[in-house]
């Protein structure tokens, strides 16, 4: 903040003006002018005189109080001297300031040493020290009067006490024409640096000064015009103007009168200026600082509205978290609903709330806010009509209902007549309206589109909490009957678990029992199946308690009389009595213990075979998780039963199959060993019938004719047929009947020793190879009589022109080797693929190819002996691959 300048002392220049005038002597005047600035500044002073007759300037001090100030050197003094403008450093140091006492007066320079910068009022100061000293060696000089000195010291009294730029101006103007007897006084005052315009202030004296005073701005020759400069001696403050002086013209001495005059007033116009200017800019911060205030307080009341606003948004959003949390895991409705009615009063703030659940025709309140009225409380607790026509809006169409301007009394709710609006939230699941939110104001006649947003958001977020509740509960109920149902299978299995080969069904239907009984109130089971016209009990577990009772169902109620079984075993749906209907099939005296009853079907394989009833002595209802334990029971009971079913059925054809594998076993080897047998005896006669044939063909040859001849030819042929079907036949009848124990052979070598035997019977002319093959586990024998006929089989079915070609190679797969046979010779149609391996089964006739139809049957059950499989992959006219496998070593 800028501090006013410090106004001058009147006091202290009414003084020193005293002091100054007392002085009769140039001398006394230079020491009371050391005397007052040294007592009023504190500081060294000193004094340079130049009398008017001497030329050159001391450069030393005339005079001085104080020690130790720096004086400055005679190039400084010379400096200073010619200019006539003082010097006063803002920054300290020394400061000398001229002054001049007028024609034949005299010159001279008063130095001020300042130790630190100097203020306002100290540099004011010193220069009217200076001008009082100058005047009064002027007034010395030309013999003034004494009077014109008080006059200036009147005015430099008057001047100290005005205040205020304008009061300054009149008392210069006023003093100007007083001081030298002018009828008139104009001061002008130039426009400031701030921008301020100039300023024209005419004497009040004359009547007609301000009719005068265009006039007094044009200069004229009678006039006196004195120039107001600021501190520096060069900057124009203003003007000072006089004319029509009383005595006569105005002489020089007028205008030495004014000099001093016009000095102190521009001191003292430059700090009224600062002043005022000081003045209005402490104006202006002060009206900033009320502006600032008055914002501040504006700004503070928007903040505490804003913080207001605020912390109601806040306390809304505790409560929606609260009530997100709420709809999170809770499931009681009620607490949903309490806290659906908080965040609509925390939100809202002016509305009260309930909450709604049909009851018949009437919408109960359930949950209600704490600022409803006693009256309205009982009414809502008593019902809303469902056809409230907002009500029954919300109702039909599933959305919100806001109702302007309530009428209370027209919708027959007086209770309600200080309300101006009103809203029906409906909450529906599963697309059915299940409960409602029914909000009301009285702060207003019309709900905002905001308030609006608010119930809808309530309302879902407290649909989804109920349609969670609903759900959990839904999963609670169907966790309780998962228990059940767990706990009836692991009770049912665990009883039948070492039933695995029981087939009496009614040891199942005994453990049933027991497991059911075992899950339920005390009670007694029977289990009915129908004999004829009568139910008769097959299996009980329990004591009925009453003997005549026992004797009645021993005796089998009768069919179509006896509602509990007759019913569940005619709709294949269980029958569940809360409350035993007593007498309906059993003669009442003999029930009366008996509290509920309930009959199930026994269904194996879609059918009923049985009912089973369980009778509780316990009066209560059936629960949901009861019959879910007896129908879980009941239905695995009818699943054991055809369990049972089908495990005597697996008896009794496995009975039949070990049988049949028993007799054909049996047939089998009658059969082989009549193969061996027939294949070994028949080798005699067809020996000695070939035998006899070729002997006859020797002895007898010529004698018979050509057509006898041929006879006896076929007879021959036909006999070496018959015995190589013979030894075939004992061949492949051999394989069962001769076979040995499975040894590590080397194949390569087996292969080598029927490549030899067949090389050495078919002569030249054929090509029989083969790559690496491996070890396996096989009879040598065998695997001998493998490669014999499959490569013979190769070599003999040979194309035309087409020399006949064998290869053999091997490829190993998992634990088994399989072997590949490849010819080059006529190949083999799809057709035929798996009839060659079937005995005496041929493709071609013996005129074109020797052979009796056995060798592949032969080679087929060689393999499977052990443990592989044979095949064929084939090309008619390109030839075959025989594929077979063996357990490698």
């Amino acid at each position: 903040m800028v501090r006013p300048p410090t106004s001058v002392p009147s006091d202290r220049l009414l003084a020193a003006a005293e002091a100054f005038a007392e002085a009769r002597h140039p001398a006394e005047v230079l020491e009371t002018l050391l005397a007052q600035a040294h007592a009023a500044l504190r500081v060294p002073v000193a004094v340079w005189w130049v009398p008017e007759t001497q030329a050159e300037y001391p450069a030393h001090p005339t005079a001085q109080v104080g020690e130790g100030a720096p004086w400055p050197d005679e190039a400084a003094l010379r400096a200073v001297w010619p200019c006539g403008a003082g010097q006063v450093s803002p920054a300290g140091g020394v400061a000398l300031l001229p002054f001049w006492a007028g024609e034949g007066g005299g010159r001279g320079l008063l130095g001020v040493a300042w130790p630190q910068p100097p203020g306002e009022e100290e540099r004011c100061l010193a220069r009217q020290f200076a001008a009082q000293a100058a005047w009064q060696l002027g007034q010395l000089a030309r013999g003034g009067r004494r009077d014109a000195l008080e006059g200036l010291a009147r005015a430099a009294l008057r001047l100290g006490q005005a205040t205020g730029l304008r009061a300054t101006l009149e008392v210069i103007a006023e003093e100007a024409h007083t001081l030298v007897g002018a009828q008139q006084a104009a001061l002008i005052l130039t426009s400031g640096e701030d921008g301020t315009p100039p300023i024209t202030v005419l004497s009040p004296r004359d009547e007609g000064a301000a009719e005068h005073g265009a006039e007094l701005l044009t200069p004229t020759g009678g006039d006196l015009t004195v120039p107001l400069l600021g501190r520096d001696g060069r900057t124009p403050l203003g003007l000072l103007r006089l004319r029509d002086r009383g005595a006569g013209a105005f002489s020089p001495e007028d205008e030495r009168l004014l000099t001093p005059f016009a000095r102190l007033a521009a001191a003292t116009l430059e700090q009224a200026r600062s002043l005022e200017a000081a003045q209005a800019e402490v104006q202006r911060r002060e009206q900033a600082e009320l502006q600032w205030h008055v914002r501040a307080m504006e700004l503070e009341g928007r903040i505490g509205a804003a913080t207001h606003e605020l912390q109601t948004r806040a306390a809304a959003l505790d409560a929606f978290v609260a009530f997100s949390e709420a709809v999170g895991t809770q499931t009681d409705v009620t607490v949903l609903a309490e806290q659906a009615i908080r965040v609509l009063r925390t939100t809202l703030g002016h509305v009260g709330a309930g909450y709604y659940e049909p009851e018949g025709r009437l919408w109960r309140a359930q949950v209600w806010s704490d600022d409803l009225a006693p009256e309205l409380v009982a009414q809502i607790r008593a019902g809303l009509p469902a056809d409230l026509p907002p009500l029954a809006q919300a109702l039909a169409s599933g959305e919100a209902v806001f109702v302007d301007g309530w009428d209370g009394e027209a919708h027959a709710l007086p209770s309600t007549r200080h309300y101006g609006a009103g809203a029906f939230v409906p909450v529906a699941i599963g697309g059915e309206v299940r409960s409602l939110l029914a909000v009301g104001t009285r702060a207003a006649r019309c709900w905002t589109e905001q308030e609006r947003t608010v119930m809808r958001a309530v309302g879902r977020s407290f649909q989804l909490a109920l349609e969670r509740a609903e759900a959990t509960a839904l999963l609670e109920r169907q966790n309780v009957e998962l228990a059940a149902r767990t706990r009836a299978l692991e009770a049912f299995a665990h009883l039948t678990g070492d039933l695995a080969a029981q087939s009496d069904p009614r040891v199942f239907v005994r453990r049933a029992q027991e497991v059911m009984l075992s899950l339920l109130p005390p009670g007694y089971a029977l289990y009915y199946e129908q004999d004829g016209e009568r139910w008769r009990n097959r299996v009980q577990v329990g004591d009925v308690r009453n003997a005549a009772l026992q004797a009645f169902i021993d005796a089998g109620p009768r069919v179509g009389q006896t509602p509990s079984v007759d019913l569940p075993a005619a709709t294949q749906q269980p029958y569940y009595q809360d409350a035993y209907a007593r007498g309906s099939d059993t003669p009442q005296e003999l029930v009366q213990h008996v509290s509920t009853v309930a009959s199930l079907p026994v269904l194996r394989r879609g059918e009923v075979v049985g009912v089973l009833v369980a009778a509780m002595f316990e009066g209560r209802p059936w629960s949901r998780t009861d019959r879910i334990i007896l129908e879980t029971v009941v239905s695995h009971l009818g699943l054991a039963l055809e369990r049972a079913e089908s495990v005597a059925l697996l008896a009794e054809r496995t009975a039949e199959l070990e049988q049949a594998n028993a007799e054909l076993e049996r047939s089998n080897a009658e059969l082989e060993q009549f193969a061996y047998v027939a294949s070994h005896d028949l080798q005699a006669p067809i020996r000695a019938m070939t035998s006899f044939a070729e002997l006859i063909g020797r002895r007898y040859g010529e004698q018979l004719d050509e057509r006898g001849r041929m006879y006896l030819g076929q007879i021959i042929t036909s006999g070496e047929h018959m015995k190589r079907l013979v030894d075939d036949l004992l061949a492949f009848s051999r394989v069962h009947t001769a076979q040995r124990e499975p040894e590590v052979v080397d194949a390569s070598e087996v292969f080598d020793t029927v490549r030899r035997r067949l090389q050495a019977a078919q002569g030249a002319g054929a090509q029989v190879t083969r790559g690496a093959l491996p070890r396996v586990l096989a009879d040598p024998y065998q695997l001998d009589q493998l490669f014999q006929n499959l490569l013979t089989n190769g070599l003999k079915y040979r194309r035309e022109g087409v020399e006949p070609s064998v290869h053999v190679w091997a490829q190993r797969e998992g634990g088994m080797w399989r072997f590949a046979v490849r010819d080059n010779g006529i190949g083999i149609e799809r057709q035929y693929w798996e009839r060659i391996f079937v005995i005496f089964q041929r493709l071609h006739g013996r005129e074109a190819y020797e052979g009796t139809g056995i060798g592949l049957a032969v080679c087929k059950k060689i393999v499977e002996r052990h443990g592989g499989q044979l095949w064929v992959q084939s090309t008619p006219g390109e030839g075959s691959t025989f594929f077979f496998t063996l357990p490698a070593a």
